[in-house]
């Protein structure tokens, strides 16, 4: 096993794996398998924790004596929509959706990053989360309208977003030390871009943190990954201003 790269070297990239394996691990997995145990549907109860997670629930309304009916009906929605594969198709079919919960009042208003969001854990496959860091990251700041979120998703696609996830998926599938997505560490990586520089530097804390409470195996497995990543994928003109 190759030794771990030097700390000066474990720029954002490096600490984008890492957090994508931490959360992974913690919340994204665990609700992936879930949903596949459910045949592939999300249930209302696996939303609505999806939803605390990502701090988005306030956005949808909790039901009364028969249940969570707005996180159920909201379930449903998602899981009756057909994924387009490609980045704006599938954000402005999000806006759409955004626009029947509110009208439905499955949601408190138009509710856009909550709604890519389960779009992710419905159809993960080339598709990322929209959130203020991700949109500071592509150069988008104020508020966050449906309008904002299609045009974040067509600065992906004019960033060759895509093209960079493949490359970042094929340096960790040929590592395989776990089922990961190379769309959310590009996700991670974006949050760090487009935090402040206290939040990022807690984050990139928090990484150093996890990996020290990892098995020695493990640690050095996450450690080796996120190097590889690091040195072979070369980022381009992804984040430029």
């Amino acid at each position: 096993m190759t030794a771990p790269i030097a700390t000066e070297q474990r720029n954002d990239l490096y600490w984008a794996v890492v957090e994508h394996v931490r959360t992974w691990l913690r919340d994204d997995g665990p609700f992936i398998q879930e949903i596949k145990r459910g045949n592939g549907a999300l249930n209302g109860r696996t939303l609505r924790r999806i939803a605390t997670t990502y701090k988005v629930s306030r956005g949808i309304p909790r039901g009364g004596a028969d249940g969570d009916t707005h996180a159920e009906a909201l379930a449903r929605l998602i899981n009756d929509t057909n994924w387009p594969s490609e980045l704006v198709p599938r954000a402005k079919v999000c806006a759409n959706l955004a626009r029947e919960a509110n009208e439905k009042r499955y949601t408190h208003g138009i509710q856009t990053s909550a709604i890519t969001k389960f779009s992710w854990f419905a159809q993960p496959l080339g598709w990322t989360p929209y959130d203020t860091f991700t949109a500071r990251a592509m150069g988008f700041r104020g508020a966050r309208t449906v309008c904002s979120m299609v045009s974040f998703y067509a600065e992906l696609q004019q960033r060759g977003f895509s093209e960079l996830a493949e490359q970042v998926q094929s340096v960790m599938d040929s590592r395989q030390i776990m089922a990961l997505h190379g769309t959310r560490v590009l996700d991670k990586l974006m949050m760090l871009t487009g935090a402040d520089s206290v939040w990022a530097g807690d984050l990139r804390s928090l990484c150093r943190e996890f990996l020290q409470v990892l098995p020695r195996d493990w640690r050095e497995a996450v450690e080796e990954v996120a190097g590889h990543v690091t040195e072979q994928v070369n980022l381009g003109r992804f984040l430029s201003p």
